[in-house]
């Protein structure tokens, strides 16, 4: 976009400023305009516009955004149900406890039971937790003894604690003569086992044959003597039923069969042990930082699934000032060598672009401190209040507790806790009121005052908006996507240790203040442009759009003849063609309709990406840069300013307490005094500088 002096030179000589103003502020306004069109159709066929703007996409991920909203309300409802959430406190001495919940709440999401729920309550060793090589059940050791079944099957691997005399050569012949007997006796009864049942199942095959071959002869012999209609009937009538008699006998030869298959499912499980539980919160992941704009979501998933261990593909949103690229987090189970999986992804190529991913660590501080204000009695209030509105915006727009017969657990009887209670009679009656205003000294110092009751409130809110809408509200932000990053329960901030110096009513206001203005992004769920505004930036009207698409497709040939170039067929008139559109065409008049709804999505949004605003750069030169020549004292001040000639070129003023020595950019200097503190404006003559 031009500047307003370029805009001016291409203006007549006899446009006053008031016209200047506002031809310049239309030709802005069309340039908006245009490049809004431009970057529409630059990106429209990108996956990551699509999925925020086109309709069809909108619904799809609205519907997928509104069941792993569901998933996880469920899942606060089972830890709130089963006491998880009692004995929780969002301050530092609790974060083993937090990250307990936080990832007890993992293995829920990921469709783990209550067995799996146990791992948690085993220590992880660093080294399991670590190695990305090791197995899952590597990972989660429990301390429950081996099954008998594994020491057997592998003697003299396992090393016991309490070790026996060992037994001499002979004794150890028998044992492994026994071993040898028993096995083979296994062996052969269960070889013995599968041939009954073959020769059963072949049994019952020839039987069924020899009822079927019967059954079809004396249907022929039947339908050959008799004539009438009445014998074929009664014909029907037999054979149905020993139909029905032929399948009963099967079920009851099928019977044995199938208990025995339940027996060997029985013995099989019993051999493997009992169930372990599952470490669904561990997994691995590897890091790609760039993610060309045309490759799309898709694309990834069936290349990384490729790969044993794969669960989920994380893409952020994208970057302008980086060519509109992304970066990506795939996720892998923890028992997968990542690290070999790193390795085959190095060279591989997706749209010409090599990925070069890294292995993503672990995070190292999942819980994380704030100010100790935030145990102040006012400041908890007003958290519980922001806290209140916020879960209550949300779950309107995640469409959560609609009915009028739900509501939300957290936010019964909360106005209770909102309104102040104070005894000012009995302090005025007594006198101690007077006397505290008397004694106080400082009256702006506060002294800090906590509240048990008002924190397990907060603590309750705080803990519904981390697990159920991803919002860290202690940082004042909500993490996107995080069900399909690595960590879908990651970090979280808390409370951190109370203040040591006394508080001011300064302090607190100013915090207050602060938490209200960060908090007002996330609470303007329902910003959009207005339509005055949609207006001037071209917004489209579909109507209009499919008249312009059916004036477009009406050509004339000659008099009384015109085309249809979708279909090539023509007409004695224009209002036959437009018919025949609208009839035998309308797949494209709907699609017209549906790219203006596209790029209306897109215009109404207020925070729409765009291209980043090429601004100019200050012509501003650094002193090393100008062959300026200071001659003010060693001791002088090194701040500087800039001067602006005529002629529009810059001059660079080193300011020193009593002098100030300036240059013009070729050869023109000029000295003045000036007394400290002063400051004073130069203006060079553009003649003697050559300008």
């Amino acid at each position: 976009m031009r500047s307003f002096k370029d805009f001016l030179l291409n203006l007549e000589d006899n446009v006053d400023e008031t016209e200047a103003v506002k031809r310049y502020n239309q030709y802005k306004l069309d340039f908006r305009r245009q490049q809004l069109q431009d970057f529409f159709l630059s990106h429209k066929q990108h996956e990551w516009f699509r999925s925020k703007y086109h309709p069809d996409d909108i619904t799809a991920k609205k519907a997928e955004t509104q069941a792993a909203l569901k998933t996880r309300l469920d899942v606060f409802l089972f830890l709130f149900d089963n006491h998880w959430l009692d004995d929780i406190k969002l301050d530092m001495d609790h974060a083993s406890k937090i990250i307990k919940l936080m990832d007890a709440a993992v293995i829920k999401m990921e469709g783990g039971t209550d067995l799996d729920l146990q791992v948690l309550e085993t220590p992880v060793t660093t080294e399991a937790a670590g190695d990305a090589g090791s197995t899952a059940t590597e990972a989660a050791t429990t301390t429950e003894p081996e099954s008998e079944s594994k020491e057997t099957d592998q003697p003299g691997t396992s090393e016991e604690k309490e070790k026996p005399a060992e037994p001499s050569p002979e004794t150890k012949d028998q044992d492994e003569k026994e071993e040898n007997e028993e096995t083979k006796q296994n062996g052969e009864e269960e070889k013995m086992e599968e041939e009954g049942e073959e020769k059963k199942a072949e049994e019952s095959k020839k039987k069924r044959g020899k009822k079927r071959k019967r059954s079809v002869s004396a249907d022929s012999g039947e339908g050959s003597a008799s004539g009438s209609a009445s014998d074929s009937d009664q014909s029907d009538k037999d054979q149905s039923d020993k139909d029905q008699s032929e399948r009963e006998e099967d079920e009851e030869e099928e019977e044995p069969d199938s208990e025995r298959r339940k027996e060997r499912k029985e013995r099989s499980k019993k051999e493997e042990g009992p169930a372990k539980p599952r470490p669904l919160h561990l997994t691995t992941s590897l890091f790609i930082r760039t993610i060309p704009p045309e490759v799309s979501k898709e694309e990834l998933t069936s290349l990384c699934r490729r790969y044993p261990g794969f669960l989920r593909v994380a893409l952020s949103d994208p970057q302008p000032e980086r060519r509109f690229f992304r970066r990506c987090w795939v996720t892998f189970d923890r028992s997968v060598n990542i690290k070999e999986t790193c390795w085959n992804l190095q060279n591989i190529r997706l749209k010409d672009v090599e990925l070069a991913p890294v292995v993503n660590r672990d995070l190292c501080r999942r819980v994380r401190s704030v100010n100790g204000l935030t145990h102040h009695k006012p400041v908890i209030r007003n958290d519980i209040r922001l806290s209140a509105k916020l879960i209550h915006a949300l779950d309107q727009k995640g469409v959560l507790w609609s009915s009028e017969m739900e509501s939300n657990p957290v936010l019964k009887n909360i106005t209770d806790y909102l309104i102040e209670e104070v005894s000012a009679e009995e302090e005025e009656l007594t006198g101690v009121a007077a006397n505290d205003s008397n004694e106080a000294k400082d009256p702006s110092e506060v002294a800090l005052e906590t509240d048990e009751t008002l924190l397990q409130v907060l603590d309750r809110l705080l803990l519904y908006l981390r697990l159920v809408h991803s919002v860290d509200y202690y940082n004042f932000c909500e993490y996107p996507a995080e069900d399909e990053m690595p960590h879908r329960c990651g970090l979280m901030h808390v409370r951190g240790p109370l203040p040591v110096a006394k508080i001011t009513t300064a302090e607190v206001s100013e915090h207050v203040k602060m938490c209200e203005q960060r908090m007002a992004p996330l609470l303007s769920l329902s910003e959009t442009v207005n339509e005055e505004e949609a207006a001037r930036l071209g917004k489209k009207d579909p109507e209009q759009e499919v008249e312009k698409f059916l004036t477009a497709n009406t050509q004339e040939l000659s008099k009384d003849k015109w085309l249809c170039p979708l279909s090539g067929k023509k007409f004695k008139a224009p209002e036959f063609v437009r018919k025949h559109i609208l009839n035998k065409h309308g797949e494209k008049v709907a699609a017209v309709r549906q790219e203006v709804q596209f790029f209306n999505n897109y215009l109404l949004d207020p925070k729409r990406p765009a291209l980043p605003e090429n601004k100019p750069i200050p012509r501003q030169l650094l002193p090393q840069q100008c062959s300026h020549r200071s001659l003010a004292s060693p001791r002088s001040s090194k701040a500087f300013w800039d001067i602006l000639l005529e002629s529009g070129r810059p001059c660079r003023g080193f300011l020193a307490p009593a002098h100030i020595q300036l240059h013009s950019l070729e050869q023109e200097e000029e000295t003045t005094t000036l007394s400290a503190g002063e400051t004073q404006v130069f203006r060079i003559n553009p003649e003697a500088t050559g300008g």
